[in-house]
């Protein structure tokens, strides 16, 4: 038996292990969401106690449906841009490029802190048009080892909500502004969503916050000019949202009414640049 790799992340780093395990846990059910074997693979690979995130179902069909939604508008965008990029914002050790085996004209780019990409090095095996770059994604110099001049599709899942109002515009604005055209796709969450998601136990024991609340996801397109939203998706996807639990159902049926909660969660897809 090969041992286990061992981490040295920060606590913000460590957010990762929360959507590996959830995906890992969620693969394993006979409903499968994601059907994401690798998240298990390397899971096991890893030298953590995952146990300790005490996961409900709940948060588990969430965390599967939110990178759902997220696989299918970046396969939309790629049945229509043959030749592209993608570019995935913090990647973690997610297994987005495997999930959805892009076509050989895609150059794919995993994007995060060089430790969390060191760490991607020992999990995963090489793969042809995948590119893999460690940075902190906050300094825009990183920016400059990808092509501009192809149809792009930014993806952020769990990153930009950790970052102060400020910091999250300055990078939507430096990241659209780089490339020619394209599409940005992320989770975002309302003021109250962000409270919410702050006294669950799971983030207490990540000892990070979330700090960015998006009220309003047209108050982005004043924010940062060249970005238009395509879609705005509060309601997850239907045909999975009836997996979570009796409770966390009716709660989000009687929510729809009211965009305080509605927006309480939401994933967002722009376009920008001359796309």
């Amino acid at each position: 038996m090969n041992p286990k790799h061992p981490i040295s992340l920060t606590n913000l780093q460590k957010t990762l292990l929360i959507t590996l395990h959830a995906k890992a846990l969620e693969s394993k059910c006979h409903d499968s969401i994601l059907k994401d074997h690798y998240a298990a693979k390397v899971a096991e690979q890893i030298d953590y106690d995952f146990s300790r995130f005490k996961l409900s179902r709940d948060a588990i069909v969430a965390l599967a449906i939110r990178a759902k939604a997220l696989d299918w508008w970046t396969e939309e965008f790629l049945k229509e841009n043959k030749h592209a990029n993608v570019v995935h914002i913090g990647c973690g050790l997610d297994s987005r490029h495997l999930r959805l085996n892009s076509a050989k004209e895609v150059t794919w780019w995993e994007v995060d802190y060089p430790e969390v990409i060191a760490l991607r090095e020992k999990t995963y095996e090489e793969r042809p048009g995948c590119r893999l770059l460690g940075a902190n994604i906050l300094e825009d110099d990183w920016l400059q080892a990808i092509s501009s001049d192809v149809p792009t599709i930014v993806v952020a899942e769990g990153v930009l909500p950790y970052f102060s109002e400020e910091t999250a515009i300055q990078f939507l604005s430096c990241v659209v502004s780089h490339f020619n055209s394209g599409q940005i796709a992320f989770d975002a969450y309302n003021r109250w969503g962000v409270m919410w998601l702050n006294q669950l136990p799971i983030m207490r024991q990540t000892q990070e916050k979330l700090h960015w609340a998006v009220d309003d996801p047209r108050q982005l397109e004043v924010a940062v000019p060249s970005m238009r939203l395509k879609v705005e998706n509060t309601d997850g996807i239907s045909e999975f949202v009836q997996r979570a639990g009796f409770w966390s159902r009716t709660a989000f049926r009687l929510s729809r009414g009211l965009p305080m909660f509605r927006r309480m969660g939401q994933l967002l897809l722009y376009d920008f640049g001359s796309l």
